[in-house]
């Protein structure tokens, strides 16, 4: 079965074809105030990649802040249950899973099954997700794909104490007007960052198989500190993990 999953997510969209469990096509867009006209489009280039037509796509699901705008979805799903039913599937060891987020950070408890049997979310406050990272990078004149060589370029970890996004923006400032170097910043805001993400995969134990998913999953400065500090065995998701929520989309297309 083809099935096409959408994530419509705070921070960036994505879309991923799937024939069976194989991902064949994969797209991804930054969510703008526009994305809902952009919606037609990022399904079209992932159809196209993965070389097929629109009427080759038998069922359509949609989940994150903004599946509502994917008009003529076959199925809407929580985020949570994609996320969990794409770490299930493809990481069947994982226990639990902690999903970072554009806006939050989730840690997902998994069954022996690959099932959600329970989850816990920081949505009050959008620390340590890819917004927060995002915008203290900004202020250090980082690029996202840029965090990881700047992090490497550091010789150390200016500590970064706020977990609040405006008291460490302006904490962030400070450093940077007293003359520390903007790397050992990043190195810092990426430390402060891991520990938010940790705290949040303690939640259900911090032994066993784990893995992560979330655009943040993919920095190495960020992930290494994580796995020191939760220890248990991490496995990586085999996929680019920001698009684990658009996979689980397509998963439970095919299991309908």
């Amino acid at each position: 079965m083809i099935t096409l999953g959408l994530d419509i997510g705070s921070l960036f969209s994505k879309a991923v074809v799937l024939d069976g469990d194989d991902i064949i096509g994969e797209r991804m867009i930054p969510t703008t105030g526009n994305v809902a006209r952009e919606i037609p489009t990022l399904m079209a280039d992932a159809i196209k990649a993965a070389g097929l037509t629109r009427d080759r796509i038998e069922c359509v699901g949609a989940t994150g802040n903004g599946q509502d705008l994917v008009k003529g979805a076959d199925f809407r799903e929580d985020v949570v249950n994609c996320v969990g039913a794409a770490a299930g599937f493809y990481v069947p060891q994982a226990a639990s899973v902690i999903d970072v987020g554009g806006q939050s950070i989730t840690s997902i408890a998994l069954d022996e099954d690959g099932e959600v049997v329970n989850f816990m979310r920081n949505d009050k406050c959008a620390s340590g997700s890819g917004r927060f990272l995002e915008m203290m990078a900004a202020k250090l004149g980082v690029g996202i794909g840029e965090i990881d060589a700047a992090v490497r370029r550091s010789s150390r970890v200016v500590g970064i104490s706020s977990q609040c996004g405006v008291f460490a923006e302006s904490e962030v400032i400070t450093h940077v007007n007293n003359g520390e170097d903007k790397n050992d910043v990043m190195a810092g805001v990426c430390a402060s960052v891991a520990k938010m993400v940790s705290a949040q995969g303690r939640r259900f134990g911090s032994s066993g198989v784990y893995t992560v998913t979330g655009g943040v999953a993919n920095l190495d400065a960020v992930t290494r500190i994580v796995h020191e500090k939760l220890g248990g065995e991490f496995q990586r998701f085999p996929f680019n993990p920001q698009f684990a929520a658009a996979i689980g989309a397509a998963l439970l297309g095919d299991a309908d």
